[in-house]
């Protein structure tokens, strides 16, 4: 790939239509004075004065915002939030991004998924992030929710040329990705073959048929291998789980492989996409969305699953060095990251 095609796949993200359906959270950063602390009167505890506040999507929020960052042209989310403070503020921070809303659903008995992060603030400025408060819902969605998803899903599908599946939530059937969600996600998939249908999923990767997924080699390892309790998997382990869940799936996939890129498997072939070497501080949080977000934008364009996967690594390597944040990456921060590759751009090697 050189610089003019980059340019070419960039520019084509603006007509893109994509849809992010699964788990939303609100990301909540409550920045809290120590300095400003005093005792309660009412307990024994000092106060924990809040005094600023940031919210901002995350889980399948933070492929919107990258999506958003991207300047993909339609952008549209679908989740299910609570009728609270944190459904309002979660929807508001979406339509600010330039997300399309309509198929958000609010149910009065869930809650809106938030991560609530205090970062603490002592004398001379020094911060730091304490342990976080997580909301999330207790119980499995009810049936006639389960069925507006569906209906909402198959009403968007055919307004966008590819949908991106955030099955975020870590506990089987409390997320909006339920069992039933999934099989459906399955049949339309099979239904539209010109949609691209893609799945990112931290425990359940393994149990998606006929669309593209992209595990970490970790995912894909227990998804394999279930019982497996190892701390590595090497890129030749990768492989193999690879290959074995793109047999399962009937569709090419992408194994993230962290500072070691991405290895695509496609008609047999496996394409390892080398990592980009950085020579700065980075935080890979958000990491895999970014990714998520550039490989289905490309994909929509019509070009191939090795370069949705080049767009992917390079817009990752941009995303990790904005540390302490969720980072996204822009167009101009896109081709300035790929003018510094120190090595030819065109790096990938084809394998066996």
């Amino acid at each position: 790939m050189d610089e003019a095609r980059l340019r070419t796949i960039l520019d084509g993200f603006r007509e893109r239509k994509i849809l992010v359906v699964g788990d939303f959270y609100l990301d909540a950063y409550w920045l809290v004075d120590k300095t400003a602390s005093t005792l309660s009167l009412e307990t024994p505890w000092h106060t924990n004065p809040v005094v600023e506040q940031r919210y901002s999507p995350g889980a399948a929020g933070t492929v919107t915002n990258n999506l958003a960052a991207l300047e993909v042209g339609e952008i549209y989310s679908l989740g299910v939030i609570g009728e609270d403070g944190f459904g309002s503020t979660l929807l508001d921070r979406l339509k600010g991004n330039g997300c399309i809303t309509d198929f958000m659903i609010a149910a009065p008995d869930r809650v809106t998924p938030t991560y609530l992060k205090p970062i603490h603030r002592g004398y001379e400025g020094v911060e730091t992030e304490g342990p976080r408060f997580d909301i999330e819902n207790q119980s499995m969605m009810r049936f006639e929710v389960e069925d507006r998803v569906i209906r909402a899903l198959r009403q968007c599908v055919s307004q966008v040329e590819g949908v991106i599946v955030g099955d975020q939530m870590p506990r089987n059937n409390l997320g909006v990705i339920t069992d039933r969600v999934r099989t459906e996600i399955c049949r339309l998939a099979m239904e539209f073959p010109d949609k691209i249908v893609f799945a990112d999923s931290r425990a359940r990767i393994g149990r998606y048929r006929n669309i593209t997924v992209k595990p970490n080699r970790f995912e894909a390892k227990r998804a394999v291998d279930p019982d497996w309790i190892g701390e590595e998997v090497s890129i030749e382990e990768a492989k193999r789980c690879g290959q074995i869940l793109t047999v399962r799936t009937d569709k090419p996939l992408f194994v993230t492989v962290g500072q070691e890129g991405i290895l695509v498997f496609q008609d047999g072939r496996i394409e390892h996409v080398q990592g980009i070497p950085l020579e700065t501080e980075t935080d890979p949080v958000g990491a895999g969305d970014s990714v998520s977000a550039a490989i289905v934008a490309t994909l929509c364009g019509g070009f191939s699953y090795l370069e949705a996967a080049q767009v992917g690594n390079l817009v990752a390597s941009i995303t990790v060095t904005k540390v302490g944040t969720t980072g996204t990456a822009s167009h101009e921060e896109v081709i300035d990251g790929f003018r510094n590759i120190s090595v030819p751009p065109d790096r990938s090697r084809r394998d066996t």
